[in-house]
């Protein structure tokens, strides 16, 4: 996995986070989903820079639960796309990613990870 282009990646889905709540007045960042997306992409970057070769599970289920919602909550964004590059590197480069499953977190409701 080059570290670097993912780090990348995870940040353009941050800022897209952003831009979307500049955008859309429906949407906050302090309430869900936008709120638990941003958590788990820091938590997830803060992962990859600290242990890209063990990356920790609850994150990468907590990705799946990312990526569910983004289909749901931002269908045809910019912000999907960025998710969906950030998603396709974890199905490329991290073998264990593939087979686990989602956390099955309701955004809002507890600390998702």
């Amino acid at each position: 996995m080059d570290t670097d282009k993912f780090i990348s990646a995870i940040d353009i889905a941050l800022v897209e986070t952003d831009n979307i709540v500049e955008r859309f007045e429906y949407y906050s960042s302090n309430t869900e989903p936008i709120k638990s997306v941003k958590e788990v992409l820091s938590l997830l970057k803060k992962e990859v820079q600290n242990h890209n070769e063990n990356i920790n599970k609850r994150v990468l289920r907590a990705m799946h639960d990312i990526g569910i919602a983004s289909y749901r909550e931002f269908s045809s964004t910019a912000l999907e796309k960025a998710l969906d590059n950030v998603i396709e590197v974890l199905y490329n480069d991290i073998p264990l990613y593939r087979q686990l499953p989602p956390l099955g977190m309701d955004f809002g409701k507890g600390d998702p990870v």
